[in-house]
């Protein structure tokens, strides 16, 4: 199958200078390097690799568990459920894991 279209596409130089350079330890040129990355597109149908949205801010989910903890009763929480927070924050666990924790933890404060 002979090549007879054309893409240009501009980058930042420093990522591209980069790309060559791993490129060249593969003995691959940019060329190739992209007629590869289109296969993929083609052969999987989508892009070859996950792409996800960006996570909700740690701020933004330390809060909301937070004011789910003020439904419980509008208690003060003990400082252990900030473990709990901290890793819903994060993304360690998911919220309805935490909301578990949180309860088991509060039938035995």
């Amino acid at each position: 199958m002979s090549k007879d279209a054309y893409i240009n596409v501009r980058v930042e130089e420093k990522t591209k200078e980069e790309v060559e350079q791993i490129l060249d330890l593969l003995g691959i040129n940019m060329s190739t390097a992209i007629d590869l990355y289109l296969s993929q597109i083609r052969l999987k149908k989508g892009l070859p690799f996950e792409v996800k949205t960006p996570k909700t801010s740690i701020q933004v989910k330390s809060k909301d568990l937070a004011e789910a903890l003020n439904l419980t009763g509008g208690k003060t929480f003990p400082k252990k459920f900030n473990k709990i927070i901290n890793l819903y924050a994060r993304g360690d666990i998911d919220y309805d894991v935490a909301l578990y924790a949180i309860k088991k933890e509060y039938a035995n404060v």
